[in-house]
Order: structure tokens, then sequence, then C-alpha cells
């Protein structure tokens, strides 16, 4: 019986070290005094923006992360921990995960890695606090269009002006 549960632990821990390992960037969070109801939320959530949340126990999240590149954040994996990941997008995971942890309490956010980096807990509210991806890039078109948008703004004005010269110039020949 001890075999077969070894056996079971250790496809767990395969299982969690292949979906981490598949992801860009993860968030670790502690869970205590969450419901089943409210993970279950909270699973929801992630799930419409194509993110995944695991529970997992720490020592099967750290045998898991051992090896990996995600190895860094072992240290924010303490006791009843879940997991958020995400394949690429840390803005919106982060802040799903902060709203969520202002509306239940018991939710804490520890840290997390992204793009080669460990985030601390700050770093995640401060990330979650940014405008969208798409909001960021909707500013950097309207700052790149400003300068030939004021162009051809100026070149109109000259071309009306020359036509409003012209028109006149013809209605004085047309009085005489």
């Amino acid at each position: 019986m001890a075999k077969v549960a070894l056996e079971t632990k250790k496809l767990m821990v395969k299982e969690i070290t292949s979906r981490l390992n598949s992801v860009e960037m993860l968030i670790v969070t502690r869970y205590k005094g969450l419901s089943a109801q409210d993970i279950n939320e909270l699973r929801k959530e992630l799930k419409k923006i194509a993110g995944e949340y695991l529970v997992v126990k720490d020592s099967m999240a750290k045998k898991a992360l051992k090896d990996s590149a995600n190895s860094a954040i072992t240290e924010f994996i303490q006791g009843e921990v879940g997991i958020a990941v995400h394949k690429s997008d840390l803005s919106i995971v982060s802040k799903m995960l902060v709203k969520f942890s202002k509306e239940h309490e018991p939710l804490k956010i520890c840290g997390g890695f992204a793009d080669g980096a460990i985030l601390s807990n700050q770093e995640i509210i401060a990330i979650a606090a940014l405008p969208s991806r798409e909001v960021l890039l909707t500013k950097l078109a309207i700052i790149l269009n400003s300068p030939i948008q004021g162009l051809v703004i100026t070149l109109n004005g000259i071309i009306c002006k020359l036509a409003y010269a012209l028109n006149a110039v013809k209605d004085k020949k047309e009085k005489q």
C-alpha cells in the first residue's frame, strides 16, 4: 500500500512539474481561510482569462520546482499555497488576483515569477495598478500618430488659405 502511495505522489509531482514548467509566469498565494466555494470562484475567474489556479501541498510544490527555472520562488511556498499560472500575461492575472484578494481577505499574494525574474508581493500589486496592455498600446499609437496628425492639420490649413486667397482673387476679377 505504501508503494502505491509513493508512486501516486511521484506522479502528482511529475504532473505539477509539467504544469509549472509549461508557463512563463506564476503567482504564489496563500489561501488559508478561503472556503472551497471561494477557491472555485477564483478558478472560474482565472479560467475566463485562460489562467489556472493550482492548490498543491507545499512539499510537492517544492519538489516540483526544485530543478526548474522557477526554483527561486520556493521561498514563497510555505503552508497552504495556491499557484496561479498563465501562459504569458502577468498583468491580467495580477489584476484579477489583487481584485479577488480585496474582496476575499484570507487570500494573500506571496510573490511570483515572470520573464526570468522573481517578483515580490509589492511588485505584483504595482503591476496590477498599471493600465492593461491594450490601453498602453492605444496610448502609444496616439502618441506616435500626433506628430503626423499635426503635420496634416498644418498642411491642410495652408491649402485652405491658398484656396480662400484664390477664391478672393476670382471674386475680385468677376466684380470688375
